[in-house]
């Protein structure tokens, strides 16, 4: 039987279209698998440098010497950055490192964004009214974790979105304390390179007027092993996201990890006044949540802390999606409800003590 026109047409158009499909196919799933391979090796990385770095020794900080008299009338006078009134430093440095800021680290560079516009003079971290971080959800709803703070929504056909580039705690967009000049990385920090004096002026500014965001216990290790030791004693503002499996948070590994970060945060942060504390239960409710909430707040994880001006705690559940998302970042947040076993007077019990200067002397 003779085919008709149509027919021919027909197994034309499915031989031209059978292989245009074949190659899209191919290559479409060959870039992702070279992605996810990319993704694989970057996160390996930064595991193993988290777990292995740490700050070489140094000196301790010297006092900066005063400035040498003339011996001579007709001896030159040599005049250096230090001779400069300590104001106009002050002026120098603040156009450097910008003003109070949040500051989120990372382990290859932090991330800097403003403070929230309605947080007042002097105020470091979160309200209690404040809701919790939107930012973090959509961050941990989108595969993204400690090692690995950009991340972005899968692509849509030929729809490829951008990186989440929001701090967890300002919920403002962010940017890298970096800039880059004849294809070499210039970092702002490098200023304090310059001379130990330098250095040593310039750490209030970057340690006690910024609010430090440590994402999961992860960066909270990293950063008290690898931030100057005289820098973390300036620290006054302090934001730690707690990352918490619901189904595992009672293993000893889990329990061990976040109760020796605590710890660690507390001896090397001394001078801390302002505290927030965001816990992100994953996914659903924790299971025998009253056993949950009496370890959160035992004296060995939270109620370890004492003397702080404030304290803040958030303690969320984030809830399973129903189906897998497709669309824009927003697709992508999870809901969130508060944790069941969740005691307002026990709350208010555990900012009294952490707040109390009377046992912050006791147990000193």
């Amino acid at each position: 039987m003779r085919r008709t026109p149509m027919t021919k047409r027909k197994a034309c158009f499915i031989a031209c279209i059978l292989p245009c499909a074949a190659v899209y196919y191919c290559i479409k799933y060959t870039f992702r698998a070279v992605e996810e391979t990319l993704d694989a090796v970057d996160s390996a990385r930064q595991r193993h440098r988290i777990k292995t770095r740490k700050r070489p020794k140094s000196k301790p900080l010297a006092v900066i010497p005063s400035v040498s008299k003339r011996t001579s009338a007709s001896a030159p006078i040599k005049t250096s950055f230090l001779h400069l009134p300590p104001e106009i430093r002050l002026m120098i440095y603040r156009l450097v490192f910008g003003g109070p800021a949040i500051m989120q680290v990372r382990s290859t560079y932090s991330m800097r964004g403003p403070r929230p516009e309605t947080w007042v003079s002097g105020q470091g971290i979160r309200d209690d009214a404040d809701e919790p971080s939107k930012a973090l959800r959509l961050i941990i709803g989108l595969g993204g974790s400690p090692l690995r703070q950009l991340v972005a929504p899968p692509s849509v056909g030929c729809v490829i979105y951008g990186y989440v580039s929001r701090l967890i705690c300002g919920e403002k967009h962010c940017f890298a304390i970096t800039r880059y000049h004849d294809d070499e990385a210039v970092h702002y920090t490098d200023l304090m390179r310059t001379s130990r004096a330098v250095y040593g002026e310039a750490l209030d500014l970057l340690y006690a007027e910024h609010t430090i965001s440590l994402f999961g216990v992860e960066m909270a290790r990293y950063f008290c092993r690898n931030a100057s030791p005289e820098g973390m004693k300036r620290i006054r503002f302090a934001h730690v996201a707690l990352i918490i499996p619901s189904s595992s948070w009672d293993s000893p590994s889990q329990k061990k990890s976040i109760k020796d970060t605590m710890k660690l945060l507390r001896h090397s942060l001394p001078h801390l006044l302002q505290l927030d504390i965001e816990v992100a239960v994953t996914w659903g409710q924790p299971k025998d949540t009253g056993l949950f909430w009496s370890w959160l707040t035992d004296d060995g994880v939270l109620g370890q802390f004492r003397g702080l001006e404030k304290f803040v705690l958030k303690a969320s559940a984030y809830l399973p999606f129903t189906m897998r998302p497709r669309g824009n970042c927003e697709a992508w947040t999870p809901q969130y409800e508060l944790l069941e076993s969740w005691d307002d007077g026990e709350y208010q019990a555990l900012k009294t003590r952490v707040t109390s200067l009377d046992e912050a002397m006791a147990s000193s």
